[in-house]
C-alpha cells in the first residue's frame, strides 16, 4: 500500500525535519521506510533531508560519468570562460529602503508622497517641446473664459454620463478641475479609455467656464529611440522569479537542472560557461500565512528554514556568478512597496554569501554597463484587470503599461504603497532591461528599445491558479547576452531541459 504524502510530510515536521519535495517523491515511490531515514537524518544532526542524504550522495551536482567513457570515470569539464571575466555589478544607491524608511503612515505622509509622485511624472511630460510651457490649473483661470492652454494633472476620477460624454477629475497642487473628452476619433483621445486613477497626464484643450475641454491626452511614456547600453564583451544574465521555497510544488528538481546546467552539464555550454548574473524578481520563498489554508500546501512551514534551503540551493551555483536577489509579496518583508530587503536575522547564510546581493524591491543595477530595473510585480493584477489587452497569458503587455505611465503602482488602492520622502516607484531613467515576476508566465517585447522580460516561475500550477484558469510556464528561463542583448529561452522542465 503506498504511503500518503501529507503523513509523511506532516511526520517529517513533527520531528523539526524539512524534507525537500525531490526526498519526499523518493520515498513514497519507492515505499521506503521514512522512519529509518528521519531516525538516521536526527543521528546525523541533519535538519534538511534531501535525495543526496537518502541514497548517501555528498554533492548533488557531482560530475557523472560520460555515457561514452567506457572507463566510468567523470568527464574534465573545463573552467568556464565567466570565471574569467571581471564582474560589473553595480547595485544602484537608494534602491532598498532598509534602514532608511521615513514612513509613518499619518496623512501628511500620504499628502507629500503624492507631491512628490506629480512633479516626478510632470517634469518628465515637460520634457516635450510642446509642454515645456504648460501651465497651472489656477493660472489657467486667471486667464478667464475660453482660456487656451495645456496643463499637467493627475486623475482622481474617470465618469461617463448617461449621454456617454467622457469625463475626468483631476487636480493639480494648485486646484481642481473637471475635463471634458472631445468625441473626435483623434488616436490621442482614445487614450481615455485606458486612463487609470491617480495617473499623472497631460491635456490640451479650452476651458470653458469651469470645464476644461480637452483634445488631446498626453502619458509620460518613455522616448520613443532609446538608445540601449550594451556590454563590451559577450556575457550572459539569466532571469528568474517566483522560486516559492517551502510549497510542495517547488519544483526542486527542474532548478537543479538549472544549476547543474550553469556548472557545464547538458546542451548549450557555450552559453552556460558565459553566464555572469543571475537575477531573481522576488517571491524568493513561498512565505507563511500569505492566503487562508496555505499550511496545507507547504512542506516547509519555518520561514527561517525557507530562506535556509534556498541559501543551500544558491550555494551549488558557480561562485564566480553574481546573484541579484529581490523580494515579492510572499517574502518575509512588508507588503508595502517598496520593499525592504530580507532581513538579516531570517536569512543569515543568504547574508554571508559573497556572490549574493540581497536587495529591495524594486531594484536597479547595472551589469556590465547594461541598466536593469527589476520590479516583482505584484500590481500587475491590478493592471491586468482594469486594462482591455492586457492579460496574465501576455503579462508583457501590463509591464508595458508601467512604462507608459513611468511608475511601478499607478493607482493606489488595493496595491499597498508605503510613503517614503522618495518615490522608489517612479522610473525616472529609462532601463535597458525591465525585468519582472510574479504572474507565473513567461513574456517578453522590446518596447521602445527597452527589453521587458517576465521570467515565470519555479512552482507548478497552484490550486488557485487552476480556479483562475491561470496557465504557469515553469522552469523556463530567458537568458539574454548583454552585448547584442539577443535572447534564449531555455526549458529545464523534464522533457525540455535545455531548450
Amino acid at each position: 500500500m503506498g504511503k500518503d504524502r501529507g503523513d509523511v510530510n506532516r511526520r517529517a515536521m513533527e520531528l523539526g525535519l524539512v524534507l525537500s519535495p525531490s526526498a519526499l517523491d523518493l520515498i513514497v515511490e519507492a515505499d521506503l521506510d521514512h522512519e529509518a531515514v528521519f531516525r538516521k537524518a536526527k543521528e546525523n544532526g541533519e535538519w534538511l533531508i534531501s535525495p543526496e542524504l537518502i541514497e548517501g550522495e555528498a554533492d548533488v551536482c557531482k560530475l557523472e560519468p560520460d555515457p561514452k567513457d567506457g572507463t566510468g570515470m567523470p568527464q574534465t569539464v573545463s573552467r568556464p570562460t565567466a570565471c574569467e571575466i571581471e564582474d560589473r555589478l553595480i547595485v544602484l544607491e537608494g534602491s532598498d529602503v532598509t534602514g532608511q524608511s521615513t514612513c509613518s503612515g499619518s496623512i501628511n505622509d500620504f499628502i507629500k508622497y503624492f507631491n512628490i509622485r506629480f512633479e516626478n511624472i510632470r517634469r518628465v511630460i515637460q520634457e516635450r517641446v510642446e509642454y515645456r510651457g504648460a501651465r497651472s490649473i489656477e493660472a489657467l483661470r486667471g486667464e478667464g473664459n475660453k482660456a487656451r492652454g495645456r496643463i499637467i494633472v493627475m486623475v482622481t476620477e474617470k465618469r461617463e454620463s448617461n449621454k456617454g460624454n467622457k469625463f475626468l477629475d483631476v487636480e493639480d497642487p494648485t486646484g481642481q478641475l473637471t475635463v471634458m473628452v472631445s468625441d473626435r476619433e483623434d488616436s490621442s483621445i482614445k487614450l481615455y479609455e485606458r486612463i487609470l486613477p491617480d495617473e499623472v497626464i497631460g491635456l490640451d484643450g479650452v476651458l470653458t467656464g469651469d470645464l476644461f475641454i480637452a483634445n488631446e491626452i498626453v502619458q509620460p511614456d518613455i522616448p520613443i529611440a532609446h538608445e540601449r547600453s550594451y556590454a563590451g564583451e559577450e556575457v550572459y544574465a539569466a532571469f528568474l522569479s517566483d522560486i516559492h521555497i517551502g510549497s510542495y510544488l517547488f519544483l526542486e528538481k527542474e532548478f537543479q537542472s538549472f544549476i547543474k546546467w550553469l556548472s557545464g552539464k547538458g546542451n548549450k555550454k557555450d552559453i552556460a560557461e558565459k553566464v555572469k548574473y543571475i537575477f531573481i524578481a522576488g517571491d524568493l520563498v513561498d512565505g507563511i500565512g500569505i492566503y487562508p489554508g496555505q499550511d496545507k500546501e507547504l512542506i516547509i512551514t519555518d520561514i527561517k528554514k525557507q530562506y535556509e534551503f534556498l541559501a543551500l540551493l544558491l550555494e551549488e551555483i558557480p561562485p564566480h556568478i553574481q546573484i541579484v536577489a529581490s523580494v515579492g509579496n510572499h517574502d518575509a518583508v512588508r507588503n508595502a512597496e517598496p520593499q525592504p530587503m530580507v532581513p538579516k536575522d531570517l536569512a543569515p547564510s543568504l547574508h554571508k554569501m559573497p556572490n549574493v546581493h540581497l536587495c529591495g524591491n524594486p531594484v536597479w543595477v547595472t551589469a556590465h554597463g547594461v541598466k536593469i530595473l527589476m520590479y516583482h510585480g505584484t500590481s500587475l493584477d491590478t493592471i491586468i484587470g482594469n486594462l482591455s489587452g492586457c492579460s496574465y497569458s501576455q503579462p508583457e503587455t501590463g509591464m508595458i503599461e508601467y512604462l507608459k505611465r513611468r511608475n511601478l503602482i499607478p493607482t493606489y488602492g488595493n496595491d499597498g504603497i508605503a510613503q517614503e520622502e522618495k518615490d522608489f516607484l517612479f522610473i525616472g531613467d529609462v532601463p535597458d532591461i525591465f525585468h519582472c515576476g510574479h504572474v507565473h508566465t513567461n513574456g517578453f517585447a522590446l518596447y521602445r528599445g527597452v527589453n521587458v522580460i517576465n521570467s515565470g516561475t519555479w512552482q507548478a500550477k497552484t490550486a488557485f491558479q487552476e480556479r483562475l484558469g491561470h496557465q504557469p510556464t515553469p522552469a523556463i528561463v530567458p537568458v539574454m547576452n548583454l552585448a547584442n542583448h539577443e535572447m534564449v529561452m531555455l526549458d529545464f522542465n523534464e522533457h525540455g531541459q535545455d531548450d
